[in-house]
C-alpha cells in the first residue's frame, strides 16, 4: 500500500447544531457530575457516545426508566411533546440539546397543522427525528414518505392544503426526486418558505461530489446510525467512486487500498475530527501528500 494523495474534504464533521448538543451534555456533566441521562445519543457518533459514558453519562430511550428529579439531556434529534410531559410527571431536569434547524420543522409542522394542512414529511423511518416532528401534530395530519414509489401512492384526506416537509439530515438530490413526484401528482401541494434539509447536509453532499472527481476511493467516517453519514456515502457512490462508510481507521479493509494511490476522506456532521486526523495517520506515509479541498467555508453557529 502505497497512498500518494489524500484529500480532505471540507467542509466535513461536526456542523453547528452537534457542536450546541455535545456542548451541552459536556457542560451539564460538568455542573452537575455524574450521573447525568441522556435520552437517546447526544448525537449519532458510536465513539461520541462512548467517550460520555466514560465520563457518567447513561443513555436511555425510555424516559420512564430514568430515575425521578434526575438531570436529563434530551438529545440534537429532537423530542415529541409527550417525553415533556414525562419529564414533567417525573421532575427531570431537562436540558434539550435539540438542534435550532430541527426546531424550526417542528414549528412549521405544528403551524401547518393548525391551519388545516396536511403534510407529507419526507424522512427516514426508525430516525428520531421524525419522531420529534411527527409527535407534534394530530396523526391523520401528516404522513411519512420514504421513497418516490410511496409519493406516488399516498392518498391524502384531502388535497386542498397540502404541504411538504423534510428531515434535515436527507440527501439533497432524493428529496428534490421525491418532492417533484409529489408536485407533479398534487397541483395544490405548497412547499415550505425555507428548505428543510440543513445548511451542514447540503454542504456536506456538495464537498463530498466534489471529492469523488478526485479521488475514486473515498472514506465516510462516520457511524451507520447517523443518517447524514449515510447520505454522503450514497452521494459519493452516485458520483462514481467507491465509498464506505467506516466508524474510524480500525474498520478499513486493505483490499480497498489495492491499487489506489489517491485516496478521498470526509467525516459527517455527527463524527469528531480526531477519528479524521486517525485516519489520515493509518494511511499516510513519508511520501503522502495531504490537500484540503474546500467547497465553502461555514460560519454557522448556534449559542
Amino acid at each position: 500500500m502505497s497512498i500518494k494523495q489524500i484529500y480532505l474534504a471540507g467542509p466535513r464533521g461536526f456542523c453547528a447544531g452537534v457542536e450546541r448538543a455535545v456542548n451541552t451534555l459536556d457542560r451539564v456533566l460538568k455542573k452537575y457530575g455524574p450521573p447525568v441521562y441522556a435520552r437517546h445519543a447526544i448525537v449519532h457518533n458510536r465513539h461520541v457516545v462512548k467517550r460520555f459514558e466514560r465520563r457518567g453519562a447513561i443513555f436511555v430511550e425510555d424516559l420512564n426508566e430514568i430515575p425521578d428529579g434526575s438531570v436529563v439531556v434530551l438529545s440534537a434529534h429532537g423530542s415529541p411533546p409527550a417525553f415533556y410531559e414525562i419529564a414533567k410527571k417525573k421532575n427531570l431536569k431537562v436540558h434539550d440539546a435539540m438542534c435550532p434547524l430541527v426546531l424550526k420543522v417542528h414549528i412549521e409542522a405544528r403551524k401547518y397543522a393548525n391551519e388545516g394542512y396536511f403534510i407529507f414529511y419526507v424522512g427516514h423511518r426508525g430516525h428520531p427525528e421524525p419522531e420529534g416532528v411527527m409527535g407534534n401534530v394530530p396523526p391523520e395530519s401528516i404522513a411519512l414518505v420514504e421513497t418516490i414509489e410511496e409519493a406516488l401512492s399516498i392518498k391524502p384526506p384531502q388535497e386542498e392544503k397540502l404541504i411538504v416537509l423534510t428531515q434535515t439530515t436527507l440527501s439533497f438530490d432524493d428529496t428534490k426526486k421525491i418532492i417533484a413526484t409529489l408536485q407533479k401528482k398534487f397541483k395544490k401541494l405548497t412547499l415550505p418558505p425555507a428548505f428543510d434539509i440543513c445548511y451542514a447536509t447540503q454542504n456536506r453532499q456538495l464537498a463530498v461530489k466534489e471529492l469523488a472527481k478526485k479521488a475514486k476511493l473515498v472514506l465516510v467516517i462516520g457511524s451507520l446510525e447517523s443518517s447524514n453519514s449515510v447520505r454522503l456515502t450514497e452521494v459519493a457512490k452516485k458520483e462514481g467512486a467507491r465509498a464506505y462508510l467506516i466508524d474510524d481507521a480500525s474498520h478499513i479493509d486493505s483490499s480497498w487500498l489495492k491499487g489506489v494511490n489517491t485516496v478521498g476522506i470526509t467525516s459527517g456532521a455527527s463524527a469528531p475530527d480526531d477519528l479524521v486526523m486517525s485516519v489520515v495517520d493509518h494511511l499516510r506515509t513519508n511520501g503522502t501528500k495531504i490537500q484540503e479541498l474546500t467547497t465553502i467555508k461555514e460560519k454557522v453557529f448556534f449559542p
